[in-house]
Parts: C-alpha cells; structure tokens; sequence
C-alpha cells in the first residue's frame, strides 16, 4: 500500500472508534429510551461506513472489500430494523401511539 493509502486506513478507523465513542457517550448521558437508540444507530451506521471505506482503501475493489461490504450493508440494514422495532416498543410501553 501507499502512504496515502495508509493514512486513508488509519483515519478511517479512527472515525469509526471516535463515532462509536461519541455514542457510548451519549448513550450514558441520554436520558430518553428514544434518545439513547438514536445515538445508538447513529453509531452503527457511521462506523459501518468508517470500515467499508477502510477496506476499500486498503485492498482497493477486491472481492474481500466487496465482502466487508456487503457484511456491513447487512448489519445496518438489519440495525435499522432493530431500530424501528425497538422505538415502536418504546412507544407503546410509554402508552403513546406508534
């Protein structure tokens, strides 16, 4: 790899670990269920990208990259999901309409 590759890597990833602090930061200091589950899928879709961008610069479009991809593209997928399930749960524990 080049330098310039190398750096791309290592901003990357430091992306995805400070978003995902900056989530479990939030996570604690929220107060609202509906809060902390955003600060929550604001993390996983933020580092989900921070990785894929990262294998991209690190084996440039190879079947691995295509592969962290797709696995990434899953987990949000599936995340958001989660998400919407969670916050209708929240709703109606909360005795309001979803």
């Amino acid at each position: 790899m080049s330098g310039l590759a190398d750096l791309l890597v290592i901003l990357s990833l430091t992306g995805a670990v400070l978003s995902l602090w900056l989530g479990a930061l939030a996570a604690l200091r929220l107060r609202s269920g509906l809060d902390i589950l955003h600060a929550v899928s604001f993390s996983n879709a933020v580092a989900g990208a921070c990785i894929s961008l990262a294998a991209f610069c690190a084996d440039g479009p190879s079947p691995r990259s295509f592969k962290v991809l797709a696995m990434m593209l899953l987990l949000v997928l599936a995340g958001a999901a989660l998400s919407h399930a969670t916050g209708r749960a929240l709703l109606i524990r909360e005795g309001r309409d979803a």
